[in-house]
């Protein structure tokens, strides 16, 4: 109480058991955090560790939320990204849809084609990947389950048509992907790193199925398990001489043949 008297703006400060009490549950409710009271040291703690990826997310979020928050000023402290994650006011719109079984109408392009088209879609996730936001949805066109960009996305509408569940396995679907791309099949994948750049790896590992298998004053090598498609491949590509491919041999060949492409460009 001293200490939040102490950090308050206003001097009528109050905070009741009661509401305390209130405040243990939504927290639990809302991230399934338990705060515990150890009577023998006569505090609360949290025993368990945050595995819910989403949960540490929205965690981390608030807790950068805090930061800017008593920091009054974000400038010169903190500095952030410049670049902006379009198609996020999108989120609240989908989410709504999701909920509440709405099919969705959208005006979807794709950059690779600069062709737009008008989609009708059942909704069933959001999926975020390397900071960009998706869609994961039925096509009404053909009853395939497609992931549509939210930077794609334009001239959103919520119909009044509600659509039946579409069972999905989300996690199940998208364990061994990076990103959103899953039309690989998964297969184990051994990456050479040099000393310096695999020390990064093991620190942010590149897929939850990393784990190194060995780990010497020259390089890192680690194993995955996952789809190696296109998003890998980019990923790879740009550690540069940093990474080696050792397995599959597909995936090394293609990543060579691109190598190869690029040195073409600067001849």
């Amino acid at each position: 109480m001293n200490r939040l008297e102490n950090d308050d703006m206003e001097n009528n400060f109050e905070f009741s058991v009661r509401t305390f009490d209130r405040d243990k549950k939504d927290i639990f409710d809302l991230f399934g955090i338990l705060i515990q009271y150890n009577r023998k040291d006569k505090v609360y703690f949290i025993e368990d560790e945050i595995e819910d990826p989403s949960v540490s997310r929205m965690v981390e979020a608030f807790s950068i939320h805090q930061a800017l928050k008593e920091g009054n000023k974000i400038t010169p402290s903190i500095y952030l990204e410049s670049r902006k994650v379009s198609g996020t006011n999108l989120i609240n719109g989908i989410l709504y849809a999701i909920q509440n079984n709405f099919q969705m109408i959208f005006t979807h392009i794709k950059f690779w084609e600069d062709e737009k088209t008008l989609r009708t879609v059942k909704p069933i996730a959001i999926k975020e990947s390397q900071h960009r936001w998706y869609l994961i949805a039925q096509d009404n066109k053909d009853g395939n389950i497609k992931n549509f960009g939210f930077d794609r996305i334009s001239d959103l509408r919520i119909s009044d048509i509600k659509f039946k569940s579409i069972p999905f396995d989300m996690e199940k679907e998208y364990q061994h992907a990076f990103g959103v791309e899953t039309y690989a099949p998964a297969q184990k994948v051994v990456l050479e790193f040099s000393w310096q750049q695999g020390n990064y790896i093991k620190s942010f590992p590149l897929h939850s199925s990393q784990k190194t298998i060995k780990d010497n004053d020259e390089k890192i090598v680690v194993e995955l398990f996952i789809h190696p498609t296109n998003d890998l491949i980019m990923e790879l590509m740009r550690f540069g001489s940093e990474v080696k491919v050792i397995e599959p041999e597909v995936l090394r060949n293609n990543i060579r043949d691109r190598v190869m492409d690029m040195i073409k460009l600067y001849k």
